[in-house]
């Protein structure tokens, strides 16, 4: 059995002990665990004391900078116990962050702390403090932005987050989680922006370098790369990415020629929502956030989701629905005492109940399954288009059309004029499809 020369080993030490600070929560533990021990005798007691002591020194002197090994000592960042989910409790035990511990501090005292970072091939989160001694840490009129430094290609960074403020006001923990940066890049800067009572913004920055030995990567990455029609429309489900802090579904709904070609002809699509279900072994992970933009590169989406379980062997995508506003170039002649008048757009249908006029008004009644609205819509009135003026709802009907119940939506739109020619003129309309069916399921390749 090896001799260990524990005053040497002290010696030898002695400058990493003492910057070692043990978390208050071991202190705690400890101090129970000999609170249990009979009180026979004090110096018994002084001694268990003194030997426990000693035995969790030497197992931080033997961990080293191995200490995630420790099940306890693993933690990296501190404090954040009551804001993360479970799967950053589970990587931050097992040690997977990297500590910033950078403060910059604002001239009214309010300090910004960045703790630590957690990076995948996924996301990149941020561990912060935000500290006001006035106590006003969850009202601090503060913004923040994510920035590439000494690189010519500038990334956006998308964000989300969430925090917990302290009970006396005086210390706000957050965690905001952004898409991660290029594989290149390193050197990164948090910058601060401060709004002073007289109006003046005061700005700041914690620069931070990345240590990308400490990146955890992706544990799965598919290629879907699946086109589905869609309302006349090819939406394409590109990839899904398993990080261990997340795992990503990126798609594309349009791209930058077909967005010009949709321009010229007048038949913009602006997409609001795409709902698909992640299954891992047949159990649904929990949706994070979601995305829709359009730019120079076209339209395009990200889904995020939790984190799959380590054991999943099979998994399964499935697309439950898809909604957008949609121009359209419709105009439809109407007659007063009409009823029951059935209009189709993008296989959608409206029925028009009712058309009078009444008080100065015309009333047009309709009818459409509860997911449609007509998001722009016109009354020409003897070849004057006439604004909405308001829309008065009424109750909805289920109604059962074969296995499926519907619902349905009557509402009166209403039009501050009255004349003998009406056309509707209906430019956009907001609609909301559900397709629930399997786009990938395969089993995962060990």
């Amino acid at each position: 059995m090896m001799m260990i020369d524990i005053e040497k080993l002290l010696k030898a030490n002695k400058e990493d002990l003492d910057q070692l600070v043990i978390p208050q929560e071991l202190e705690i533990k400890l101090r129970t665990a000999l609170d249990k021990i009979p009180d026979k005798n004090k110096k018994i007691r002084k001694s268990k004391s003194i030997k426990i002591a000693a035995i969790v020194t030497i197992l931080i002197l033997f961990a080293g900078y191995h200490l995630d090994t420790l099940a306890y000592y693993g933690k990296q960042i501190l404090g954040y116990d009551q804001v993360m989910n479970g799967t950053l409790k589970e990587l931050n035990n097992l040690g997977k962050g990297q500590k910033i511990n950078q403060t910059y501090t604002f001239k009214n005292g309010v300090q910004v702390t960045l703790d630590g970072i957690m990076l995948d091939d996924n996301n990149m989160i941020l561990f912060f403090t935000i500290q006001d001694p006035k106590g006003d840490a969850g009202n601090i009129p503060l913004y923040f932005r994510m920035a590439d430094l000494w690189s010519v290609f500038g990334k956006e960074y998308r964000q989300s987050g969430e925090g917990m403020l302290s009970e006396d006001g005086k210390e706000l923990k957050w965690i905001i989680t952004l898409n991660a940066p290029r594989f290149f890049q390193k050197k990164m800067e948090l910058e601060l922006g401060y709004y002073g009572d007289d109006g003046v913004i005061e700005n700041g920055s914690i620069p931070f370098k990345i240590d990308r030995n400490k990146a955890m990567g992706s544990n799965l990455k598919i290629w879907i790369n699946k086109k589905i029609l869609l309302d006349q429309r090819k939406i394409k489900i590109e990839s899904l990415l398993a990080s261990p802090t997340a795992t990503m579904i990126k798609g594309e709904i349009q791209n930058i020629v077909q967005l010009g070609l949709d321009q010229m002809k007048g038949e913009r699509f602006r997409p609001e929502n795409i709902e698909i279900l992640l299954l891992g072994d047949g159990k649904e992970i929990q949706q994070k956030t979601s995305g829709l933009r359009t730019d120079i590169k076209g339209s395009r989406f990200h889904i995020s989701y939790d984190a799959l379980p380590p054991e999943t062997t099979e998994i399964e995508v499935r697309l439950v629905s898809f909604g957008g506003d949609h121009d359209t170039k419709t105009k439809v002649k109407l007659n007063k005492g009409e009823i029951n008048q059935n209009i189709k757009l993008f296989d959608q249908d409206i029925i028009i109940d009712q058309v009078y006029q009444s008080d100065g008004n015309t009333y047009i009644t309709i009818t459409t399954e509860d997911n449609l609205a007509l998001s722009r819509v016109f009354l020409n009135i003897d070849g004057e288009p006439i604004p909405l003026q308001e829309t008065i709802s009424r109750d909805n009907e289920k109604i059962a059309e074969g296995d499926d119940v519907v619902i349905k939506y009557t509402r009166t739109l209403v039009f501050p004029e009255i004349g003998e020619e009406l056309e509707l003129d209906i430019q956009r309309i907001r609609y909301k499809k559900v397709y629930d069916e399997i786009i990938y399921k395969d089993e995962i390749k060990s």
